[in-house]
């Protein structure tokens, strides 16, 4: 499993702040992956570690980053996991706080998976793709 970094820890902190994401999913929220038996609705994330740019100015480092997360909110049906997406859209749209300097969602993307174990029913996921500029510490 990837070590958490900073900018992980700071966006899981901004999603279990909302409301209305902890009315939805409670506490599962997850880093890269979901244990095995997880109830959903769940939010997952991965940070696209390729995608990591430092911010450059003429006179050096800015200490400024931007990174791309998938956030995947899965659930087990369709309306789930559009209200997830939606919660998660209005918690990180063009956020702009003391660590993340600025969130925008770039796209976000509907699909279904098989469920495991030999279960009939789909999983239901929408993929939100997420570029964040934060302040590295």
């Amino acid at each position: 499993m990837p070590a958490v970094t900073y900018i992980d820890e700071v966006l899981k902190q901004t999603l279990a702040a909302q409301a209305e994401i902890v009315s939805l999913v409670g506490g599962r929220l997850f880093s890269t992956q979901a244990p095995q038996g997880t109830d959903l609705p769940c939010i997952v994330y991965a940070q696209d570690s390729a995608s990591r740019q430092p911010f450059m100015h003429m006179r050096g480092m800015t200490g400024l980053a931007r990174v791309t997360y998938q956030i995947s909110c899965l659930g087990t049906s369709l309306m789930d996991v559009r209200n997830l997406s939606r919660a998660v859209r209005l918690a990180l749209q063009y956020k702009h706080a003391a660590s993340i300097r600025l969130a925008i969602v770039k796209s976000d993307d509907d699909t279904t998976e098989p469920q495991g174990g030999g279960e009939q029913l789909p999983i239901y996921r929408t993929d939100l793709s997420v570029e964040i500029t934060y302040q590295e510490p």
